[in-house]
């Protein structure tokens, strides 16, 4: 299957209104802070690796407001957090992946609270990465990768004849990046092949241990979100998204976390390799400490989401966001 002409990037609302850095109408101030009133109950939130880092911080800075308040965070994936949220053990999913039609028709409400992206990886040390990083690999040759059903040499893909295998990693859980990337691939995750391994944490030690793997994980997790440079040993390969065997300038990689945004903003990226990063629940909430957890994550709780090393919300957003809670 060719898919040559599905991927040139494209430049959309969508993207830059997720990361976008321009001057927007301001948000009231009174919208601007979370409630101070006295508020007491438990959340339990549970899904998407990619949020809960994050996630935890928030919980803990507001049961620092609210100590009537008490927060659990349950990271397992997008999967198991909706599957946890549809039999009612939990009072929010994070949710790193579009819903399904079902899941929207079982009543599933969402609220965006941050934007990230997907990108392949290997390992620093890969003995072919100044070929990779040259040449970069064509949607087709990603597709192939990791769905090949024998296991295929590095030589079958870049110009060279050495024997070297690919070390292909996959995820075992219901992983948003995997949905985005299949959906990328004109595939669905289930079609991956290689060795399987849960989360992301275990997908960026699976190829640091490796020379010759590939693997994916999120932008949050290639990027250190103390300072925005690479995860130590991990390298984010390019996307010959024109298929012409080089890597010209809109396909470079990008080497930090403000690189990898500014690439989404411009919409060099693909844009089917970048989401919203959600909080859902069943039916709009009613409870008034999920309520008030929410209006902070989208309000006070952004200045958290750079250093997590996802993309915030810009004033849109953020109001759009607020409107929808009320």
């Amino acid at each position: 299957m060719n898919l040559k002409k599905s991927f040139i990037p494209v430049l959309c609302f969508a993207v830059l209104a997720g990361c976008g850095q321009g001057k927007t109408e301001k948000t009231p101030e009174k919208t601007q802070r979370s409630s101070t009133s006295v508020i007491s109950g438990n959340i339990s939130v549970s899904g998407a690796f990619a949020l809960a880092p994050l996630a935890k911080k928030w919980a803990d800075n507001f049961m620092n407001l609210h100590p009537a308040v008490k927060i659990e965070i349950i990271e397992g994936g997008t999967g198991k957090g909706l599957d946890a949220l549809m039999e009612k053990k939990v009072q929010l999913a994070m949710i790193s992946r579009p819903l399904t039609d079902e899941e929207r028709d079982a009543g599933i409400w969402i609220v965006p609270v941050a934007k990230d992206g997907v990108a392949p990886i290997v390992n620093q040390k890969n003995p072919y990465l100044d070929k990779l990083l040259r040449q970069g690999l064509s949607p087709d040759e990603f597709q192939k990768i990791f769905t090949a059903e024998q296991p295929v040499k590095w030589s079958d893909f870049l110009d060279t004849t050495g024997p070297e295998k690919v070390m292909v990693f996959a995820r075992a859980d219901e992983s948003g990046a995997a949905d985005m990337l299949a959906r990328f691939l004109y595939k669905s995750q289930t079609d991956f092949r290689g060795t399987k391994v849960t989360g992301d944490h275990e997908m960026i030690k699976a190829i640091q241990d490796n020379t010759l793997a590939i693997g994916f994980c999120n932008f949050s997790y290639a990027f250190s979100g103390q300072n925005g440079e690479r995860t130590g040993n991990i390298q984010v390969i390019p996307f010959d998204l024109d298929y012409d065997n080089s890597v010209d300038r809109k396909e470079i990689p990008f080497e930090n976390l403000e690189a990898a945004h500014r690439s989404v903003w411009l919409g060099l990226y693909p844009d089917m390799l970048c989401r919203e990063l959600t909080f859902g629940s069943l039916g709009k909430p009613t409870d008034p400490a999920v309520i008030e957890f929410l209006k902070y994550v989208i309000t006070d709780g952004q200045e958290e989401v750079k250093n997590a090393g996802l993309c915030k919300l810009n004033d849109v957003y953020v109001k759009y966001s607020l409107e929808f809670l009320e």
